[in-house]
């Protein structure tokens, strides 16, 4: 049976409360100990989260989730690193400066589609590069709840469903130190000194 069927030791946290500050902290939480299949459990190591191990199985179609998306300020991506069996472009959506989360569907068999997101350091600006990113998981299943789309929650290491959460991981996510830069600035300012120097070489200047 399909189903929103994961329990919680504390209530979900809203995207909204997820932001210490301007340019701070991105904060938000990640299952630790969980169970899955014949009541056994299983515990989600720290080093583990960055495998992405966890999945939200829908077994809808495609457009019905790229249109929830989409209602929730999504918009395509035409720049990533695409994973095998991905369907498509991604779709990102901006948050408190500066992040964004950045969500993926992958086609999986008997009709499954699998949806893989992470918060990271928006692609507008050149710390993208080397951004600190976290798989998240409670954004995208309170996006899948508004929008009553069914799913479950698939640990690939185990290649079992998960059948409820017991507790979190804390996690908290540094911004930059220095203030983030967009492309465009960057790509205006290398212009600006281009023109210097040609005008320097001609003799203008």
């Amino acid at each position: 049976m399909w189903a929103s069927i994961a329990t919680y030791s504390f209530n979900m946290p809203q995207l909204e409360s997820c932001y210490t500050s301007e340019m701070s902290e991105f904060l938000t939480t990640y299952p630790k100990t969980v169970k899955i299949l014949k009541g056994l459990q299983d515990f989600i190591r720290q080093e583990e989260i960055d495998l992405d191990h966890l999945s939200l199985m829908v077994k809808i179609k495609k457009d019905e989730i790229i249109n929830a998306l989409v209602s929730e300020g999504f918009r395509r991506v035409n720049l990533e690193n695409r994973k095998p069996t991905q369907i498509g472009h991604g779709f990102a959506k901006k948050l408190a400066k500066p992040w964004e989360m950045h969500v993926r569907l992958l086609e999986l068999q008997k009709g499954l589609i699998a949806i893989q997101a992470e918060v990271e350091i928006s692609r507008r600006y050149i710390q993208h590069i080397r951004s600190v990113r976290s798989p998240v998981i409670l954004e995208i299943e309170s996006i899948l709840k508004k929008h009553k789309i069914e799913y479950r929650i698939w640990h690939a290491k185990l290649r079992q469903y998960i059948t409820s959460v017991i507790d979190y991981h804390q996690i908290a996510l540094n911004a930059p130190k220095l203030p983030a830069i967009p492309w465009k600035h960057m790509a205006g300012s290398a212009v600006t000194i281009s023109i210097i120097y040609l005008l320097k070489f001609i003799g203008m200047l």
